[in-house]
């Protein structure tokens, strides 16, 4: 992620977050549109984003090949920097634990690598949500069990 002396053009997404804890200060995150760059051999596209509030400003970019590349270096270098700041920061009334910004699962250069990291994660996910799956049936036999009450009727 190198700076760009370009301005950071228009913004095609904003989230706010704050720190755990303290909903009125805020911090915005903005996404700005993937542009070509000028006179770059290495790099053909950027992706501004912007960090701004609670006294932090950064703005840098993603880079790639081309505007998908580029736009998933600058998410990807949204939760790099999100990931270092000292106050945890948070998406309130969406995720109380966290900002919302995912990894990557990255581009491995080996033949199947990225395949083989992906099935991971996928198994991963698969056992967490039948372990999930387990405890909601579980916890529904508990209250099926459990006597009913009528209204009017003695306790």
């Amino acid at each position: 992620m190198r700076r760009s002396t370009v301005s950071f053009g228009p913004v095609i997404a904003e989230r706010r977050l704050h720190p755990r804890g303290t909903p009125r200060r805020s911090v915005v995150v903005a996404l700005g549109r993937p542009r070509k760059t000028k006179g770059s051999d290495d790099w053909d596209w950027e992706c501004p984003f912007r960090i701004a509030g609670a006294g932090i400003r950064q703005v840098e970019y993603g880079r790639g090949i081309d505007a998908f590349q580029a736009l998933t270096m600058a998410l990807e270098g949204v939760r790099y920097f999100l990931d270092r700041l000292d106050t945890p920061l948070v998406w309130g009334g969406v995720l109380d634990d966290d900002s919302g910004f995912q990894r990557v699962i990255p581009l491995l250069p080996e033949r199947g690598g990225t395949a083989r990291l992906e099935r991971m994660v996928d198994r991963e996910l698969l056992a967490r949500m039948r372990k999930l799956e387990r405890r909601h049936r579980a916890a529904q036999r508990r209250r099926a069990r459990r006597p009913q009450h009528s209204a009017g009727a003695p306790d």
